[in-house]
């Protein structure tokens, strides 16, 4: 049996993390042997999952088992720990609830947050703190809404609602969910912590775009899926012209200012369905699924011209763009790589501050590793 296993069921603990009785309800006696072990399988099975969405998705199926509900929202604190965002929703609303974020200072989920304490609410719509969902009918229901703890640290709330006049959770319910709760705010303040580990080694540090081995495997990713549904795909590679001369004259801090914003200003000009990635250095690249020939230059033109917009000083800034397709110069992602980065060097050596396409002449000229 694992630490978070044996707090779960410790008594003290419970009394330090939540240390307002679940209101509106007389003591009873506690959960039963049968439910507390069920509470230790329900953990075991939200603990082994491997990603963040797994482990939302555990924890709504689990609790459901444990103590049923209608609707089921997860929030978690953000920004400075002055908003609640919705991180998974179950449910009837389940959209209207993903779409609102809210301070803290509205509504019961943020009462239970600001104060650290459970409450149990037979008649959400006749409680005088309860504020309704943008969208959603105003209707009878019943709410148990826990505080996620981690070391008396809120990080957000667990919602369990039940729909009519006579839901409402019973005392014993209101403390399984907030058992239940203890273990699942471990859970998910591990699984984002472990998320957004993962999202670091997939970015650029300095910019937040793909890293070049993540652009590597999201093209592969792309392309396999473009080959199977007979669709085009465009990819272009982007450096900026004499961008040496700029951190040699005006330092390395305002360097990385304009590469930063340069990633800005590519994710403004491409689709929802695009990617942008730094490739290294001042190269950066644009995965476009279903983009042919034409649209991809259309694409590279617009980036561009993003691009001189920001300036230098005095000096506009310009870059060199190089343009390979899918299936028309390769069906290979990594060769569509390389056949862009070689059109890209084209037209440096062209003059720069210019769109080149790949073309056989140039693949004598790819630069090597």
């Amino acid at each position: 049996m694992t630490w978070v296993m044996w707090r779960l069921l410790d008594p003290a603990l419970r009394r330090r993390v939540a240390p307002a009785a679940v209101e509106e309800r007389p003591p009873r006696a506690g959960a039963s042997a049968a439910v507390l072990e069920a509470l230790l399988d329900a953990a075991a099975a939200v603990l082994a999952a491997d990603s963040l969405e797994d482990t939302l998705r555990r924890m709504a199926m689990q609790l459901r088992a444990l103590v049923p509900y209608d609707d089921l929202a997860v929030y978690e604190l953000v920004d400075g720990a002055r908003i609640l965002s919705p991180a998974f929703a179950a449910g009837r609303w389940a959209e209207e609830v993903m779409a609102e974020s809210f301070s803290t200072e509205v509504g019961i989920t943020g009462q239970v947050v600001r104060e650290k304490r459970t409450r149990n609410v037979p008649r959400v719509h006749l409680d005088p703190v309860g504020e309704m969902v943008a969208g959603t009918d105003q209707e009878p229901e019943a709410l148990v809404c826990v505080p996620l703890l981690v070391e008396h640290r809120a990080i957000g709330a667990l919602n369990v609602y039940r729909l009519g006049e006579e839901a409402e959770f019973s005392a014993t319910e209101a403390e399984v969910v907030e058992r239940f709760a203890m273990m699942a705010a471990l859970a998910f303040d591990s699984a984002r912590q472990r998320e957004t580990l993962r999202a670091q080694a997939r970015t650029d540090g300095l910019t937040g775009l793909l890293n070049q081995q993540s652009c590597r495997e999201r093209l592969e990713v792309e392309v396999t899926a473009a080959d199977a549904a007979g669709r085009p795909l465009g990819l272009v590679a982007i450096d900026l012209d004499h961008f040496k001369s700029i951190n040699d004259t005006h330092g390395h801090a305002e360097g990385d200012r304009i590469l930063q914003a340069v990633a800005e200003r590519l994710t403004t000009v491409v689709r929802a369905s695009d990617v942008a990635a730094r490739l290294g250095g001042e190269e950066f690249a644009l995965i476009l699924p279903g983009a042919g020939p034409a649209h991809s230059l259309e694409t590279a033109e617009r980036a561009r011209a993003a691009i001189a917009e920001l300036g230098i000083g005095a000096r506009a800034l310009t870059a060199s763009a190089g343009i390979a397709t899918f299936p028309e110069n390769s069906r290979d992602a990594v060769e569509l790589l390389e056949l862009a980065d070689s059109a890209l060097y084209s037209a440096k050596r062209a003059g720069r501050n210019r769109c080149q396409r790949y073309t056989a002449r140039a693949r004598p000229q790819l630069r090597s590793a």
